[in-house]
């Protein structure tokens, strides 16, 4: 078994609660509430991404090979390069649709995955590609989900379109997958340890920033990181 196999066969059950996720149902199907997008959009584009892009910055100096930290910076380029066009699509979403107001700031599971991507690209090779795998092959599996399961003409087809990447997409994340496997056929017991941990932290975030998502997670409200979580909705009935 390579080690990508080992690491699907444990985020399985992850990447199923992902799809079958609310937030990604009501986006399908063009039921979800403006104003989930809007949070779910702004937290990603101003906080998430940059910092997984300075994450595969660092992770990109450490590894043995330098076809790994070739691949690693050239992706992270290509996310900061990104970013602008994440913030001309924030703009076109809220000219879209009215009432939609900038958030106050980093919402509290935003801020606690944005740190962990820092710690494990700071603390090794094996922490950083374990830890920044979910974000590219959970995006991979939601948006092959999104296209095919999508209802033909809904509100936020536009949407999906501009957030399921094509061109050298797929090829990126085959890549890091490789790269994945190389490391698992020499790494030891405890670096595939570190690895596997933090690959399942980093899934489980992904999980955590759509549920942040559908619930309008703020500083204000109830912080669903710790207590009694809130009820959770049906799709069709949008935040309040």
């Amino acid at each position: 078994m390579t080690l990508r196999e080992h690491l699907w066969e444990r985020a399985e059950p992850l990447v199923a609660g992902v799809l079958a996720h609310p937030f990604w149902a009501g986006l399908r199907d063009g039921t979800l509430a403006p104003e989930v997008l809007w949070h779910f959009a702004e937290q990603d584009a101003r906080y998430t991404v940059p910092a997984y892009a300075r994450a595969l910055a660092r992770t990109a100096a450490a590894p043995d090979r330098d076809d790994h930290g070739a691949l690693l910076a050239g992706a992270a380029g290509a996310t900061f390069e990104s970013l602008t066009r994440m913030s001309r699509e924030l703009e076109r979403l809220s000219e879209r649709f009215e009432g939609l107001e900038p958030a106050a700031g980093i919402t509290p599971s935003t801020l606690a995955h944005t740190s962990f991507m820092t710690a494990a690209a700071t603390t090794s090779f094996a922490a950083g590609i374990g830890g920044l795998l979910p974000m590219t092959w959970f995006h991979q599996k939601v948006c092959h989900d999104l296209t095919e399961r999508r209802k033909p003409g809904s509100r936020y087809t536009w949407w999906i379109d501009q957030y399921c990447p094509e061109d050298g997409f797929h090829d990126y994340v085959e890549a890091y997958l490789g790269m994945v496997d190389d490391f698992g056929r020499r790494a030891s017991d405890a670096e595939l340890a570190v690895l596997g941990d933090s690959f399942l932290h980093g899934a489980h975030y992904e999980l955590a920033f759509c549920e942040a998502a559908w619930r309008l997670q703020s500083w204000a409200g109830p912080y669903q990181g710790s207590g009694d979580p809130a009820e959770p909705r049906d799709s069709t009935e949008g935040p309040g």
